[in-house]
């Protein structure tokens, strides 16, 4: 092994350490939601919102990233987002009243989406072709990380600890990226210059055109909006309703975050033998199928942990499987507009996962029924998001050099 290829194995391996830091950040206090609404004395829709504009943010974040990566390079870029994770987080963890919590959430997810940009960008930067699609299958399978360990940790943390422990692990962990970007990771976008704001967006709104950018990025939105719900619902309709512990509850979130990455795994292999465009369409008929069944099945059967779980267990599957298929699909137009490209993908995804998770956050859970009417939702939006890339008439737009 060369030299460059040892560096940029060592990038790579650090990026795959920061990669769960935005999904960590969700679900490490998932389990805590409830006891987060009695011991703020606040309303559960409240709670929520810490859920819905982390993502928000996450989202609004990844387009500053976007051209703050392409302006001053990935490097800083990185440690800029990750410092602000940190010291968001430690205002997390001291909290008193849900407004802070709130806020803080926000700053939090405007933190985390550093690297939610910036391991998609380093890795464009680092590999092509099919080593790009093996990348992006390795970050997909740790991005699974964190639903496996962070919800059944944080758990623990709140049973024998409370719920602001959860916010002090996150406080360590970006103490310990903020240490491994700056004496491992090197720039890998050694050229960057300072970036046309105006040009930058009317390139973005170009790139919006682009039929397979639009719908991979539209069916990742939605695949992985079906993790959110679980994660947003799902610990209130199992402590709540289904009286179970939060411990519980972690555990159910280590099943589903296993079925993530097994999702993830078996990409590797399907790429040898399947075209990406029939595996997307195959997988979107099953969910938007899926999501009817459970619609009925909860109407007969309103209190089934088994109907939950096996409708979030495949929904979970979906999501690591097509996510690196779509990735592979979405950049492929755009090798060397990976920062605006990354950036785009962002807004579109998360704000647009951020929205529809403020509005499920009015919904009073009482049963499985609304669970299963959000999961029928992510459905007929992942199929027609499926129909639309595959039959739109736009045409590709050119690369612009902005």
């Amino acid at each position: 092994m060369d030299k460059k290829s040892s560096n940029h194995k060592i990038i790579f391996i650090v990026v795959l350490f920061l990669v769960p830091i935005s999904q960590s950040a969700i679900d490490i206090y998932s389990p805590s939601l409830p006891e987060i609404s009695r011991s703020l004395a606040t309303k559960d829709s409240y709670v929520q919102l810490t859920v819905s504009l982390y993502l928000l943010s996450l989202g609004l974040g990844q387009y500053f990233y976007g051209i703050l990566a392409d302006s001053i390079g990935r490097k800083k870029s990185l440690l800029f987002g990750l410092l602000l994770f940190t010291v968001s987080s430690f205002f997390c963890y001291f909290a008193n009243h849900i407004f802070i919590l709130i806020i803080s959430r926000f700053f939090q997810g405007l933190g985390a989406a550093s690297i939610a940009v910036l391991s998609k960008t380093i890795s464009v930067d680092l590999y092509k072709g099919h080593d790009l699609v093996k990348a992006s299958a390795w970050i997909g399978l740790i991005w699974g990380v964190a639903p496996i360990v962070a919800p059944v940790v944080g758990g623990y943390l709140d049973h024998f600890a409370g719920w602001r422990a959860p916010f002090f692990a996150l406080c360590v962990y970006g103490i310990i990226s903020c240490f491994l970007t700056v004496f491992f990771i090197t720039e890998t976008y050694p050229n960057y210059k300072k970036v046309n704001i105006k040009n930058f967006f009317v390139t973005s709104l170009q790139v919006t055109k682009n039929k397979d950018f639009l719908g991979s990025t539209l069916i990742v939105a939605t695949t992985n909006l079906g993790l959110f719900i679980f994660t947003l619902m799902a610990p209130f309709l199992i402590q709540n309703v289904f009286s179970k512990s939060q411990v519980f509850f972690g555990y159910m979130a280590l099943f589903v975050g296993i079925v993530y990455i097994l999702g993830a795994f078996l990409t590797r292999f399907a790429i040898k033998f399947f075209e990406g465009e029939k595996i997307i369409r195959f997988v979107s008929k099953v969910l938007l199928l899926l999501g009817v069944l459970m619609v009925i099945a909860a109407y007969i059967y309103p209190n089934s942990i088994f109907i939950l779980m096996f409708t979030s267990s495949v929904f979970a599957f979906a999501s690591g499987f097509l996510y690196p298929f779509l990735v592979a699909r979405m950049f492929a137009p755009f090798q060397n507009m990976a920062g605006i490209v990354s950036a785009t993908y962002g807004i579109i995804s998360y704000v647009f996962s951020g929205i529809i998770s403020i509005l499920l956050s009015g919904m009073k859970i009482e049963s499985l029924m609304q669970v299963a009417i959000a999961y029928c939702f992510v459905g007929l939006i992942t199929y027609l998001a499926m129909a639309k890339m595959f039959a739109s008439k736009f045409k590709k737009s050119n690369q612009t050099t902005y």
